[in-house]
């Protein structure tokens, strides 16, 4: 009876796979065919539309409320549908900060999926220069990471891009593996590898269970990984994705000291994103050195609830006389809200640059 009732689950289950296959190739001819319109209406349109997908995320969570599946799962299962979908009208070229096997990279696949092509580069600045000279579509740069503060090279090429806009923003969960070469006895141990900041990040974890051992620091996770697979007898700190591209052996999961461990990225770009309902803006206000130029800029805010999730400060570069404010705000620029806003700073002698609106990351 038992085998029988298995038997008729696994058809049903067979019967389903049918019908999803069946609707996901109908999508695939929907996609096709918009992507027929889009070349129509214009060559220069972009297929990529941060947010449509951003809607249709947040309406298949929304609908998920009651699902078995978590969220973090189904958003999964749908990014995949997407990217598939969309490389029938356009394969996209995304640029991130290399080598591969990097946390960077993984930020670009949590975005766009499996099928792009991704374009590793050398610095943060190459990652504009590609995305400037439309050498790839778009860019994917690290700007904050919740324990080692934030990343100032994008900060400042983002301040001396002007074409440049942020599209979108990714938040990754920072999680370090303990890896070797397949053929590696951790009792034979001679040394642990990895960037400076994942050896600081694991740092305590490593004084617990492995003692004084030989750290030594590597440009990337991605070399770490590649010289532990080189050399006998090395430990190294990597990523999920560098095990699996270098195919080492993993020796413990989740090292790092605290679980709360996040890296920001930003999405860079030259499309303009429309309102979703759930968006963010980033800008550079730059005001004079002197007292209560912050609270000036930050009144009109105020005055109107919109709430600021992040501010950055520093001295202008170039000029001693100005601070330059950072700032991630709720809310699209096209909202009259934030226009009102920015019409006030304007007036308080300040000069603001919108580096762009993008949805909420889901």
């Amino acid at each position: 009876m038992t085998i029988k009732k298995l038997k008729n689950l696994r058809n049903s289950i067979d019967a389903i796979d049918q019908e999803l296959y069946a609707l996901i190739q109908k999508r695939a001819s929907f996609a096709v065919d918009i992507g027929k319109l889009k070349s129509k209406l214009s060559s220069k349109d972009s297929f990529y539309k941060p947010d449509r997908e951003s809607k249709i995320l947040r309406n298949i969570i929304k609908a998920n409320e009651k699902g078995l599946l978590p969220d973090s799962k189904i958003r999964i299962i749908f990014k995949e549908l997407i990217s598939g979908c969309l490389s029938l009208e356009e394969v996209l070229k995304v640029a991130f900060l290399g080598p591969e096997g990097t946390h960077s990279e993984s930020a670009v696949h949590n975005q766009f999926g499996s099928q792009v092509i991704r374009i590793p580069t050398s610095t943060i600045e190459d990652v504009f220069f590609q995305t400037l000279n439309d050498e790839v579509n778009m860019g994917v740069v690290p700007v904050e990471n919740s324990s080692e503060g934030v990343i100032n090279t994008t900060l400042n090429c983002l301040a001396d891009n002007e074409d440049i806009k942020i599209i979108g923003e990714i938040y990754l969960d920072i999680e370090h593996q303990l890896a070797a070469g397949n053929k590696f006895n951790i009792k034979d141990a001679f040394a642990i590898a990895s960037h400076p900041q994942a050896l600081g990040q694991c740092s305590k974890w490593i004084e617990r269970n492995i003692g004084n051992i030989k750290r030594l620091e590597m440009p990337s996770s991605a070399v770490a990984a590649q010289y532990a697979k080189e050399n006998k007898n090395i430990l190294c700190i990597v990523n999920a994705m560098a095990i699996k591209n270098y195919k080492l052996k993993l020796i413990k999961e989740n090292i790092q000291d605290y679980s709360e461990n996040k890296t920001r990225f930003l999405v860079i770009g030259k499309i303009d994103v429309e309102k979703t309902g759930r968006d963010k803006t980033s800008f550079l206000i730059q005001t004079p050195n002197k007292p209560g130029s912050l609270m000036s800029v930050l009144k009109p805010f105020d005055k109107r609830k919109i709430n600021l999730s992040k501010i950055e400060t520093r001295p202008s570069r170039g000029n001693t006389n100005s601070h330059d404010f950072f700032i991630d705000c709720e809310g699209h620029i096209n909202d009259r809200k934030l226009s009102l806003v920015i019409k006030e700073v304007n007036e308080t002698g300040a000069i603001i640059r919108n580096f762009g609106s993008y949805p909420e990351y889901i």
